[in-house]
């Protein structure tokens, strides 16, 4: 996700998600779960998972964006499979015609050629998978990205704050909303700054207890 998408930690680990939809700050009603696998995902083979709030314009394309991640396996399940046919392929046609031996630098060139074409399988899979949706799905005129725009992404400081809850959004309002919609979860500077008001003295009673 981009750099410029705005960030807040929240001081608890079950959090109201606001009726509003993240992606063009319209009334939502349409619920979607997906997750997010960061870098900090990828080493501890962890997904943050979380159920937001679209709009019936945006949800599909939400939908659809959450399954592209699935492409980019595919991807490189084909580019291994191409990378094995390849390089068996150009070890034939750089094996030496008479003594019919491949010699070890031949292999390696052979290898690193298969590699390469791999690669591109996997890329070219998921670039084709990405314009197909995006082409079906396309960026309307008031959303701020395609497919999801908010995510949850686990704990504070890289996962070692465990009474925390970070998000991260493409509308700097959405996260403001998620505030208003926790109070007690942020400090009072962190929700002045995000809606421009004092946060309130009286805090609202969660049907699922304390945070």
């Amino acid at each position: 996700m981009p750099r410029n998408w705005t960030r807040i930690v929240m001081k608890g680990k079950a959090q109201v998600i606001p009726a509003v939809c993240p992606n063009c700050l319209g009334p939502a009603d349409l619920k979607i779960r997906y997750g997010y696998k960061g870098l900090e995902g990828w080493v501890t083979r962890t997904t943050y998972y979380q159920t937001f709030t679209y709009c019936g314009t945006c949800r599909p394309q939400a939908a659809s964006g959450a399954t592209l991640r699935r492409w980019g396996y595919v991807g490189v399940v084909l580019g291994f499979i191409a990378t094995i046919a390849a390089s068996v392929a150009l070890s034939d046609v750089l094996r030496d015609p008479v003594t019919g031996v491949c010699t070890s630098l031949m292999a390696n060139l052979a290898i690193a050629g298969g590699a390469v074409v791999g690669l591109g399988v996997a890329v070219l899979t998921y670039l084709a998978a990405r314009y197909l949706k995006r082409r079906r799905h396309p960026l309307q005129p008031s959303q701020a990205v395609w497919g999801q725009a908010a995510f949850y992404t686990g704990s504070g400081r890289w996962g070692l704050d465990a009474g925390t809850s970070v998000y991260v959004a493409a509308q700097p309002q959405w996260i403001a909303a998620l505030a208003h919609a926790n109070p007690e979860q942020v400090d009072e500077a962190t929700y002045q700054g995000l809606t421009g008001t004092a946060r309130p003295s009286a805090m609202p009673e969660r049907p699922f207890g304390p945070a």
